[in-house]
């Protein structure tokens, strides 16, 4: 029998217990190492940022708080495969868009989000966060240049 991997978002709220509020099981573990990594979490229209993550018996976990200060990209691309968008970060406006990588694989993205510089297109930019959106099946790296 092939191990499945479980993933739970839960919100970040001792006083009630740490409620779970999304559940996931993969085949492969990539797809989970990859949003541990991303700082902000988005579905459903709703931002949340990530306060931690742990490994608890036969899930990981990741702990996030709602973030109502950030916006979603409503206008922006959706996607029918893994892909990582890279933005050029601007605090109190939109962040443009610099690049997109079409990948193959959780594997490809978890090679481009664990890096805290990228080169594009003969550029350096530094990571400012990075975030996975499930609205809009994306991963999204913010970035200035370095």
């Amino acid at each position: 029998m092939k191990k499945s991997y479980k993933l739970e978002y839960r919100l970040n709220d001792e006083r009630n217990s740490y409620p779970a509020l999304f559940h996931y099981e993969f085949a492969e573990p990539s797809e989970i190492f990859c949003r541990r990594l991303c700082d902000y979490f988005i579905k459903n229209k709703e931002v949340y940022h990530q306060t931690s993550s742990s490994l608890e018996d036969e899930y990981y976990v990741i702990y996030v708080e709602k973030d109502d200060e950030e916006h979603i990209f409503d206008h922006a691309m959706h996607y029918t495969h893994v892909t990582l968008e890279v933005r050029d970060f601007k605090e109190y406006n939109d962040s443009p868009l610099i690049f997109t990588y079409d990948l193959y694989s959780h594997e490809e993205a978890l090679s481009l989000i664990g890096n805290d510089y990228l080169w594009i297109q003969d550029q350096e930019y530094e990571k400012i966060s990075a975030e996975i959106d499930e609205d809009r099946s994306t991963y999204v790296l913010y970035m200035s240049k370095a």
